[in-house]
């Protein structure tokens, strides 16, 4: 085995780990019992103090990374990123987090309609055509056209578009950070995130206790410090397509982690819907032709 396949299977292991984990983060904040301003508050600030050591041995506390420019993109997409989490956590309890998790999953679509508006980039059909199918398959989902309606698990639906939304926002900013490390980004993002958010934490009448903690201190060590390492270790050795593949490891390992831990499992509909959103996604992410499109 030569270095460069030696350096994709570490790759892929790598990846194959920050999915997985990224698929338990749901039972780690249900198992939390706390609020999602208080589990967002720790993990952002467990996983800042994680992340700067790792930041000052790579070298990355350099003047040049933090003009005001760049500093202000990192700050408000932390912001983004903060309360996108946040709302994706309240969302937990009102739905399934299989079928969040599913849903946040149309991220690839809104950051492809938002970028064509902010940045007048171009949609082909292609992309219309996947669009169009995750569409169907959210409209399944959220049971639209059903007499009976659910108004808790539509409210929790909701949550995810609005916090998936927020996090395609914030993908775009942070593309303006060309020249900026990712871990420094997350460094600031999960800074920014405790600073803001440390106001609104009850961190006295309902702070964690006893084994609490531990689930609290795994989503900012591992769920967000480890995982984002990981990820971004990952993305410099693999190919893009191979990413794409392998981020579908994360809502599958959600299903079946949903259903053991909490017996919460999809309707035949919902997993019709669920199939069409991830086709889409996969579509859109690995750019399959249903249209001939001139390049």
């Amino acid at each position: 085995m030569n270095d460069k396949e030696l350096t994709k299977k570490i790759g892929t292991v790598e990846m194959v780990i920050a999915m997985l984990l990224s698929g338990s983060i749901g039972l780690f904040v249900i198992k939390s019992g706390q609020s999602p301003i208080n589990i967002v508050f720790f993990r952002c600030l467990i996983a800042a103090l994680c992340l700067a050591p790792l930041c000052y041995f790579y070298g990355q506390f350099n003047k040049k990374y933090f003009n005001i420019k760049e500093l202000m993109l990192m700050i408000s997409s932390g912001l983004l990123i903060v309360f996108n989490w946040a709302l994706l956590f309240a969302a937990f309890p009102k739905t399934s987090i299989s079928l969040a998790t599913i849903v946040y999953h149309v991220n690839p679509f809104i950051i492809l309609f938002l970028g064509a508006i902010l940045f007048k980039n171009k949609i082909n059909k292609n992309d219309i055509t996947w669009t169009v199918l995750a569409f169907i398959g959210l409209i399944i989902i959220i049971g639209l056209g059903n007499f009976k309606f659910d108004y808790n698990q539509f409210s929790g639906l909701a949550l995810v578009l609005i916090a998936t939304t927020l996090y395609s926002i914030s993908v775009l900013i942070t593309k303006k950070l060309n020249n900026t490390p990712p871990l420094l980004i997350v460094l600031i993002q999960t800074i920014s995130g405790a600073i803001v958010l440390c106001p609104f934490a009850n961190l006295i009448g309902t702070s964690p206790s006893g084994n609490q903690w531990i689930f609290i201190i795994c989503l900012g060590v591992f769920h967000t410090a480890l995982l984002y390492f990981l990820m971004y270790s990952a993305i410099k050795k693999i190919p893009l397509n191979n990413i794409s593949i392998l981020s579908f490891i994360y809502p599958i390992s959600t299903i079946f982690i949903d259903y053991l831990f909490f017996d919460h499992l999809l309707t035949s509909l919902q997993i019709i819907g669920s199939l069409l959103i991830l086709i889409g996604v996969l579509g859109i992410k690995l750019h399959w032709n249903v249209f001939k499109t001139n390049h």
